[in-house]
């Protein structure tokens, strides 16, 4: 019974092998497998593709949205009138949706390196894409930042006098032109103080015109001292550079013995001390340093307002026991003081804080240039915040 049953089953087989209606279903189902397993082997790597296209694509986007989070801060840093805080904002600025933004950290400025003698300050972005709940993507970039300046266009010279802070009149005073104090103004003097062709104003106390209001500060503008290191370095319209002596450690001033006449932009890395005749015509001392005019020393300004209005700059203070006269723009980022002769016909006087005396031995004129009022000044401008370095963290 038992070889019946196996002889009966092997016929079964022999036969469906043997039919081409068997063989054709067969082979249907092997095919369809086939064909299901490589739809689903391609589905899965579709589904892949896709997701790391996704993940690649908001990388980008995250990398995009750290460079835009750096900018953004640079702007707030430097123009936001939001920012109360102005260059010296420090701490996390946020911007964007709730899947898609950037986390921006300031940081406190640091001293300068002798590659950067100005300030660093450092920004740390960090930019994020949220993929809709199945992942994050981060990219942050770290920029650094130095101190610099920019021009403006209508930043010009616009006064015969302008101190960033206080101003001091004593003795015997004559002026053409408006004065602007961004502090007090002062005048202790029981001589004469002529004020002609202009006004006096001050954001605090103003002795001038005492019934006169406070007016709001007004932008001073700085001096952009790499713009004249760089000319002078070239030796443009016959400037020079001058370093500190190297064979003297420690010696960083430039002492004029000798009359000169100088042309072009005469850069000095520390301090000038002047005892002799100098003539400059077109010409610029650039101190980033002090500027002394002894008794014995004299300075003739011969400069066209229009094309070079800037004679003598300096760093730190200017002080006068000499004599300064004829057409040009002083100006320091420190104090100038006048114990000598002022007598200058075509100019104007920029300082942060100054003490003009005038009276007995000592005069003080100056006369502004109207021709000042169009020059927007290159090298001068107000500070920014500019790029120096940028790289991704990670």
């Amino acid at each position: 019974m038992k070889k019946k049953n196996n002889k009966i089953k092997y016929n079964k087989l022999k036969n469906l092998l043997s039919n081409q209606r068997g063989a054709a279903l067969l082979s249907v189902l092997i095919f369809t497998f086939l064909m299901l397993t490589f739809v689903v082997a391609l589905m899965a790597m579709t589904s892949n593709d896709i997701k790391l296209s996704s993940m690649q694509r908001d990388t980008t986007k995250a990398l995009y949205q750290a460079d835009g989070g750096i900018e953004k801060s640079i702007w707030y840093l430097n123009s936001s009138e939001d920012n109360p805080d102005g260059m010296d904002f420090v701490g996390d600025l946020h911007q964007g949706t709730t899947t898609e933004y950037y986390d921006v950290e300031v940081q406190v400025a640091v001293p300068g390196t002798p590659e950067y003698p100005e300030e660093i300050k450092t920004l740390i972005s960090t930019g994020t894409i949220e993929g809709g709940g199945k992942y994050v993507q981060d990219r942050v970039v770290e920029v650094k930042l130095k101190k610099g300046i920019t021009p403006v266009p209508g930043l010009t010279y616009d006064k015969a006098i302008f101190t960033d802070d206080d101003m001091e009149f004593k003795g015997g005073i004559s002026i053409s032109g408006n004065i602007h104090s961004n502090g007090d103004l002062t005048i202790t003097s029981t001589e004469v103080f002529n004020l002609e062709n202009g006004e006096a104003t001050a954001c605090g106390t103003n002795e001038y015109d005492p019934g006169a209001d406070p007016v709001p500060p007004e932008e001073f503008p700085h001096i952009d001292w790499p713009y004249f290191q760089d000319l002078a370095d070239r030796e443009v319209d016959g400037g020079f550079y001058y370093d500190a002596d190297p064979t003297i450690p420690g010696d960083n001033t430039v002492i004029f013995n000798d009359p000169k006449y100088l042309s072009g932009i005469h850069y000095i890395d520390g301090n000038v001390i002047i005892k002799t005749d100098l003539i400059l015509e077109n010409a610029t001392i650039a101190a980033f340093g002090t500027i002394d005019i002894l008794g014995n020393g004299s300075i003739t300004l011969v400069n066209d307002l229009t094309t070079h209005p800037l004679s003598l700059v300096a760093k730190g203070d200017i002080t006068n026991g000499g004599s300064i006269h004829g057409e040009g723009v002083i100006q320091t980022e420190g104090g100038f003081e006048n114990n000598g002769v002022v007598d200058i016909n075509q100019g104007a006087i920029y300082a942060i804080t100054g003490v003009f005396n005038g009276g007995g031995g000592v005069a003080f004129n100056v006369a502004y240039a109207t021709d000042l009022i169009s020059v927007t000044v290159l090298g001068t401008g107000i500070p920014i915040w500019r790029k120096i370095s940028w790289r991704e963290v990670y």
